[in-house]
């Protein structure tokens, strides 16, 4: 049993550790959101990206999520995405749109190292989000929205 004892002590350790973690950034972001949808900060914002949201088939305010996940990190999309009202549909778009262009300055960064130019990640990974988003968006609407 003491063999045991030690690595699970350790695993929930470290899991308790990176839960806090992405508690520190999950907790705050969706109070912003809560407070930005209280304030009526975010339908205007949602209505101003909603024509260029639909092409993806994604709801306005998701723009927020997708800015989020392109700019700060995945976790804080995940922050936004909870407290909006989405389809698995609109979800499963949104993870596949953020995992292509997550945190696009610090890989971008470092992608460069390996020659890359910037401008020419960052279009590239913007141009692959939206490609994918457009093409979840064709797929869910011929086999109809999930």
């Amino acid at each position: 049993m003491s063999n045991l004892a030690v690595p699970v002590k350790a695993g929930l350790f470290k899991s308790t550790r990176i839960i806090l973690l992405l508690m520190k950034i999950i907790i705050p972001v969706s109070c912003v959101v809560v407070t930005m949808k209280y304030l009526n900060i975010l339908e205007p914002l949602a209505m101003f990206f909603a024509p260029l949201m639909s092409l993806v088939g994604l709801p306005g305010e998701a723009a927020l999520a997708l800015a989020f996940g392109f700019f700060i990190s995945v976790y804080a999309a995940i922050g936004v995405i909870t407290t909006l009202t989405l389809t698995s549909a609109e979800i499963t778009t949104l993870a596949v749109m953020i995992g292509i262009s997550h945190e696009l300055f610090i890989e971008t960064a470092i992608s460069s190292h390996t020659g890359l130019r910037m401008p020419v990640a960052i279009a590239l990974r913007v141009s692959a989000a939206l490609l994918a988003g457009l093409f979840l968006n064709l797929v869910f609407t011929l086999v109809g929205r999930v």
